[in-house]
């Protein structure tokens, strides 16, 4: 995970960017109860950081910019000897949107700290736009690959071939997704998770006719023809997202499928809309048995256009 330190980012230093602290700090401890957890904070931010995060988490004096660890940190990989490496996929902003100075650094510094080999990705990106099945299929959006504004001049096939070089896979389904509407170009976390090979969960808007409502119906309509890598068809279970939450954002993400499946729990937000999380953590109990189902309050993190998921990146060991 990575610490927020930019009070710029959030309307400048006060209760806001306090309280965004406060949710992050209090989501690491939770998942610190099941799994190690290290949040890459710089040094002066350690005090806080300690107190907000509890004693199980550990702190590492990496210096970041903000949280969406999911997007900046490295993609940890398995080689064919076993060994474990980290992508480095130059996170640039999104495309140049925020500050990145040292959040363009962090999947470097992680892989240093780490003592993991760094592989160069080949490739501008980032972890939340990609989305795999663990049997060689790879799930993405078009709209924040295919963009002038991360690999210039690289057509989708190009892009194709060098993360199926850099990350092993064997088959890419690509979605439209939505260009310019969020700071992400559409990251596909938002929309579809794999639950296994062949099961997908898509967050559904039902009645959304806006362009980011064509773009989820146009990508149904793409997977319900698609085969993976194993030549399997892929089952849609959808979740509609929360409809009555607390916060007035225009950049809340609603969505349930931005989740972080741990080690024997699964991390999902309550959004206070009490059909619809109750629904959500039912069937995500469901489609994940053996695990946990922890729902937390995080509005927080969802208010600023991401997820639990997208504030946490997972090492294997």
């Amino acid at each position: 995970m990575a610490w927020p330190s930019t009070p710029k980012l959030y309307g400048g230093s006060g209760a806001y960017f306090e309280s965004v602290q406060e949710t992050l700090g209090r989501l690491a401890a939770a998942i610190a109860e099941n799994e190690p957890v290290t949040m890459a904070a710089a040094a002066d931010q350690h005090d806080l950081a300690a107190r907000l995060c509890g004693p199980r988490v550990e702190l590492v004096d990496i210096p970041t910019d903000d949280m969406w660890a999911r997007d900046s940190a490295p993609v940890f990989v398995r080689k064919a000897d076993g060994s474990v490496a980290a992508v480095d996929f130059h996170f640039n902003g999104w495309g140049g949107k925020q500050v990145h100075a040292r959040d363009g650094q962090l999947a470097a510094r992680i892989a240093e700290q780490a003592r993991t080999e760094r592989l160069d990705a080949g490739l501008c990106g980032e972890g939340g736009g990609l989305e795999y099945d663990g049997d060689g299929t790879l799930l993405l959006t078009e709209s924040c690959w295919v963009n002038d504004n991360r690999n210039p001049g690289l057509e989708r096939a190009q892009i194709e071939r060098r993360l199926k070089a850099v990350l092993g896979v064997e088959t890419v389904l690509w979605v439209p997704g939505v260009r310019g509407l969020d700071i992400t170009d559409g990251h596909i976390d938002g929309s579809f998770r794999f639950v296994a090979p062949g099961i997908v969960i898509a967050s559904s808007y039902p009645g959304d006719t806006s362009e980011w409502g064509r773009a989820h119906e146009e990508a149904l309509a793409i997977l319900a023809k698609a085969r993976d890598a194993r030549g399997r068809p892929l089952e849609i279970v959808s979740i509609p997202a929360a409809t009555d939450v607390r916060s007035t954002s225009e950049d809340f993400l609603t969505s349930y499928a931005n989740y972080y499946v741990g080690n024997g729990a699964l991390y999902t937000p309550r959004f206070g809309d009490r059909k619809a999380d109750a629904r959500a953590a039912d069937v995500l109990g469901r489609l994940h048995p053996g695990r946990r189902i922890v729902e937390l309050e995080v509005d927080r993190i969802y208010e600023n256009g991401g997820g639990i998921h997208c504030v946490t990146q997972q090492q294997p060991e």
